[in-house]
């Protein structure tokens, strides 16, 4: 056997066998091993060096000395869409450094401001808010709500205001029945007065999240969900026996302001919208 090729043990080498059908696969298809321009080639080589195998590794052209609007709006709305590093982002092959990350301009920040009652924070669009101490905050409405922006969290800016702002109007957007572990009830009307919100029904949007609310002069908390409303409006109109009996017809209830006068079947001719959580209730009939 001195001089032969023992083809039987070189078949039981399964990397042998692999490189030889890749190698047959690679001339009928006609390829070619190559190494893309500007591609890192690094070789894993095996014990018996039967084969070279080659992984490429994404190569980072050059370092961008300036982060346009178009970059900073990648990082806060679209960074996933890039590659994040210890030191910046890379997108399309190009790397952007964190200490070259400019803050957001205030020209592209748009204030709060209810139109009908209704406040709308829409996603990929910057915001600014103004504190009690007059300070200016920006804040970023993405898929996880109003957030500071990524681009500055990066550059290593912690705003506790911004936080708790956004948290505010993110709570709205879903439920406000506990804001009052998160602000002062003082603080809870003073940012929905600045937005431009009035007493009645309104509503709050961030992103595809919205929630309807009523503002009352009366209730603590400021705002009750609509849902909630409608079920004491509803009690008020159907539980004329229990609410008012110890009442007289003529009696005068001052709600929201207004009087209304408790008819002789014992109703009062409340509109829907009234404030019902703000009730000056008249003195009880004698016994």
């Amino acid at each position: 056997m001195n001089g032969m090729v023992n083809w039987k043990n070189i078949n039981s080498n399964p990397m042998t066998t692999l490189s030889r059908n890749q190698r047959l696969l690679d001339v009928l298809l006609g390829k070619q091993n190559t190494v893309k321009k500007g591609q890192k080639d690094l070789f894993i080589r095996s014990d018996n060096r039967f084969e070279e195998i080659g992984l490429y590794t994404a190569f980072v052209h050059k370092t961008a000395g300036k982060v346009s609007d178009e970059i900073l709006d990648k990082i806060n709305f679209a960074y996933l869409d890039g590659t994040e590093t210890p030191d910046g982002f890379i997108f399309d092959g190009v790397k952007y450094l964190n200490k070259d990350i400019p803050s957001i301009s205030l020209d592209r920040c748009e204030k709060v401001v209810a139109e009908n009652n209704a406040i709308v924070f829409q996603t990929g669009k910057y915001y600014q808010f103004t504190d009690e101490a007059g300070k200016t905050h920006i804040l970023t409405c993405g898929y996880g709500g109003l957030t500071q922006p990524y681009s500055d969290i990066n550059r290593g800016i912690v705003d506790d205001t911004s936080f708790q702002i956004g948290q505010f109007w993110n709570l709205y957007s879903r439920n406000n029945t506990f804001i009052g572990l998160h602000c002062s009830e003082e603080t809870e009307r003073r940012r929905l007065n600045e937005a431009g919100i009035t007493e009645g029904f309104f509503s709050v949007q961030v992103g595809d999240r919205k929630q309807e609310y009523f503002y009352s002069n009366g209730h603590a908390g400021a705002a009750v969900l609509k849902e909630r409303y409608d079920d004491t409006y509803q009690m008020y109109m159907t539980q004329t026996e229990i609410l008012f009996r110890d009442y007289e017809p003529g009696s005068v209830f001052r709600v929201g302001g207004k009087e209304y006068v408790l008819s002789e079947d014992k109703k009062l001719d409340l509109p829907y919208g009234a404030d019902i959580y703000d009730v000056e209730w008249p003195p009880r009939k004698q016994v």
